[in-house]
């Protein structure tokens, strides 16, 4: 009987460990992927824009060459 109890809890104590540890990788996977994810939201919003400035110079620069011709 001891012995059964003893093999049961030492069956717990490797399922806590074991919960644990996946646990940590779990958090650490997530931290470095929401990093990833901030920095590619990020330089795809700083493309972005820079993208549409360029466009709205370009724009501005195709109007005025308009009007001077016309």
């Amino acid at each position: 009987m001891v012995t059964a109890e003893l093999i049961q809890e030492f069956q717990l104590l490797q399922n806590s460990r074991a919960n644990r540890f996946a646990d940590e990788m779990a958090d650490r996977i997530l931290l470095s992927v929401d990093a990833v994810n901030e920095k590619l939201n990020s330089s795809v919003g700083k493309r972005g824009s820079m993208l549409l400035a360029l466009e709205k110079g370009l724009n501005t620069k195709v109007i005025r060459k308009l009007r001077n011709r016309f």
